[in-house]
């Protein structure tokens, strides 16, 4: 899980400084021998194809990338310089933030209720507008749709207009965006291991899901350690949100709401 979306500070460049050094590393890149991972042979588990390029590289290449290590790219990542793998498991990972009850002011509660209801009408209107010019399917997909609208926009009324008997929840869980994420295990200086993460690179891809842009992913491989075995290092939140029965979609999140449990445990009383 991730607090709701922020992006870590980026070191910023001139872009001709940005420029050279993009193509130091490119050309770094294209150069150094690569390593081919053999499943049957290396100390190596899951499926990294849901990402983006990834290159083996011996660790013994270390050297070739010292210039180059505090480079902030966009587009090849250095996953683990100085920290060549001993054992790698990349699994795919859930990425989404979520807002409870708590964490939501009563302001931010009402703008987003207010928000929802406006995309909601407008959609609605510009169905509407556009019903006489189309087919007899389509207008019959289209009435349906703003009927759905009309019972959506009925439900959050009432919450708005009984907002603190609800308890909310934001959050784009149901979105499902995944990341490939690679666990290794590296050799100290001391002679014990120790164990670090990281998340990939994606390709960058267009509304349609085709790629735009490849990004690049470089792990750093110790050899010999690669080929022995090594101990294996071994969510609820989807169960809080399907005990909301109210939830809508907005843009790339959801807005979930469920009467407050006190408030349904004094109804039973009347």
């Amino acid at each position: 899980m991730e607090d709701q979306p922020s992006h870590a500070k980026r070191k910023q460049y001139e872009p001709h400084v940005y420029a050279r050094l993009l193509g130091e590393l490119t050309q770094l890149m294209d150069d150094v021998p690569k390593l081919y991972p053999d499943r049957n042979v290396w100390d190596i588990e899951g499926d990294w194809n849901a990402t983006g390029v990834i290159y083996f590289v011996d660790a013994a290449h270390k050297p070739l990338f010292s210039s180059i290590k505090d480079f902030d790219c966009r587009t090849i990542k250095l996953v683990n310089l100085g920290r060549p793998a001993a054992r790698i498991t990349f699994y795919r990972k859930h990425r989404y933030w979520l807002l409870k009850d708590k964490d939501i002011p009563l302001d931010q509660k009402i703008e987003q209720i207010r928000a929802y209801l406006e995309n909601l009408a407008v959609k609605s209107q510009d169905l509407e507008d556009k019903i006489d010019g189309m087919t007899q399917p389509k207008r019959r997909e289209a009435m349906e749709t703003i009927h759905r609208n009309q019972k959506e926009i009925s439900t959050w009324h009432s919450i708005l207009d009984n907002i603190t008997d609800y308890e909310l929840a934001l959050s784009n869980y149901s979105r499902l965006h995944f990341y490939v994420t690679v666990n290794y295990k590296y050799r100290l200086e001391s002679g014990e291991y120790a164990n670090e993460q990281e998340h990939l690179l994606n390709p960058q891809r267009d509304r349609a899901g085709n790629v735009t842009q490849l990004r690049y992913n470089i792990i750093f491989v110790d050899p010999v350690e690669i080929l022995r075995d090594h101990p294996y290092q071994n969510r609820e939140v989807e169960g809080f949100l399907n005990n909301f029965p109210i939830k809508s979609e907005m843009g790339r999140n959801t807005i979930y709401a469920r009467p407050r449990p006190e408030n349904v445990s004094i109804e039973k009383f009347k």
